[in-house]
Parts: structure tokens; sequence; C-alpha cells
């Protein structure tokens, strides 16, 4: 999750150095636009698959993030204030939430002793669940 928020930081100043600096609230950047989506792609299938809570709060704030883009293009009363907060302000949450949850996560090793990280891809065949 950290590498995507990474990423999402630097193909934001990546793009910004092809695209003008100045923020346009009053339609969809799509530029942004890009850039959340592929994050929210990416931290969807991080969350399913990692043994841990924080990721999915980390994806759907991602969710909520994508979906102002969307509302502003489907509104075009929308505020534009409220545009910015939509669609930036989940970003500054994630990063707290994915310290306070790797602040946990070490707590709970240090306590507890290493447990899994991942969750496994497939599930059991019918024949195996039979046998045991």
């Amino acid at each position: 999750m950290s590498l995507v928020l990474l990423w999402m930081i630097l193909s934001d100043d990546v793009y910004h150095l092809f695209v003008a600096r100045d923020l346009s609230l009053q339609g969809v950047d799509f530029g942004h636009l890009f850039i959340d989506l592929s994050a929210c792609a990416a931290m969807i299938v991080i969350a399913l698959r990692a043994n841990r809570m924080y990721t999915l709060w980390l994806a759907g704030l991602q969710i909520l993030a994508f979906l102002a883009h969307l509302a502003r293009e489907l509104v075009e009363t929308i505020s534009p204030i409220a545009y910015a907060i939509l669609y930036m302000g989940p970003f500054y949450f994630q990063i707290i939430i994915l310290a306070f949850g790797i602040w946990l996560h070490h707590r709970r090793v240090s306590l507890h002793g290493n447990y899994r990280q991942w969750r496994s891809s497939s599930r059991p065949s019918r024949e195996s669940a039979r046998a045991s």
C-alpha cells in the first residue's frame, strides 16, 4: 500500500511536468482520474489479498476519491471546493491510516510473533475437504 501511495505522489509530479500546475476544479481532470483509478484497482487487489484490516480502509477511501471524479462529471452544479475535498482529502487520511496500521502490525508482531501476511489464493478442493 505504501508503494501505491508513493506511486500516486510520483505520478502526480510527472503528470504536472507535462500539464500546467494550475488546478481547474470546473471539470474532471482526466490525468488525476487515471491516477486515482489505477491506484484504486491496485488497492482493491491488495486489500482483498492482504491479511490486514487497514488495507480495506485504504481501498475504501480510494474508491471515494475515484467516485468524486464520477460525481463531478455527472453533476454540473457540484461545488469546486467539495470536489477538491472529495478527491484530495482521502489521500491524507490514507497516510494516517497506513502509519497507524503499520504501527499496530509492529505492535502485534512484537507481542504475539509472526502471523500470515497474505490470504491463500486457492480454496481447498472438495476432495480434500471430504478427506479431513
